[in-house]
């Protein structure tokens, strides 16, 4: 209009443009806190059902009564099944740290913002930036031990899966690790076939 008056819709589109722009920032990457906020009784409720119904599925397994043996085949699920649900319940039970969900918000007690230690992310166990895959990887490897215990037999499937579990995680002293992950298998084979009579797959090797 000539008369120097202004309409309200121009007013309006005046405000828009002399608003100050915000600076972009990049988004920080998910940190272990960040990918994972479950609470101790959210864990301990889902580590509980999984622990009932492992331990519903232990209780039906069939025992040996033909032949005396001094363990039964389901002795082991069975008691793996209650130590899990004992477990379970004390995670349930437990409470969170004040600091620790805190932190998990990226603040400290006093309300002050907290950045990430360097320290502690150089500590941090695995060498993937996102937890979850760290945690996909992990999983991944244990099927591919339950796929190699038959062929490869217990000694060599568990030497394999300790030494190289035990190498991605950092420890660089090969031969303690060979040690321990071919001595623990052999110690626990000759435990479980020679004192026990409880017979695991050997795979190639001749005993």
């Amino acid at each position: 209009m000539s008369d120097g008056t202004t309409t309200p819709n121009e007013a309006a589109a005046e405000t828009v443009r002399n608003r100050p722009r915000r600076s972009w920032t990049p988004r920080a990457g998910v940190t272990p806190e960040q990918a994972f906020r479950f609470s101790p009784r959210t864990m301990g409720a889902a580590v509980g059902l999984f622990a009932i119904g492992y331990l519903v599925l232990a209780l039906q397994m069939p025992d040996y009564t033909a032949v005396s043996v001094p363990v039964q085949p389901s002795t082991l699920p069975r008691w793996l099944g209650v130590v899990l649900l004992v477990l379970a319940v004390l995670l349930f039970f437990q409470r969170a740290p004040v600091d620790e969900a805190a932190a998990a918000d990226g603040t400290s007690t006093d309300g002050t913002s907290t950045d990430a230690d360097p320290a502690q992310d150089a500590a941090r166990l695995g060498r993937l930036a996102d937890p979850r895959l760290e945690i996909g990887l992990f999983v991944g490897a244990l099927v591919a031990y339950v796929a190699l215990f038959e062929p490869l037999g217990f000694v060599l499937a568990t030497a394999l899966y300790l030494g190289s579990m035990t190498w991605y995680l950092g420890y660089r002293r090969h031969l303690v690790t060979a040690t321990v992950a071919l001595g623990l298998p052999f110690a626990l084979y000759a435990a479980m076939t020679w004192g026990l009579g409880v017979v695991l797959p050997s795979g190639p090797l001749p005993f």
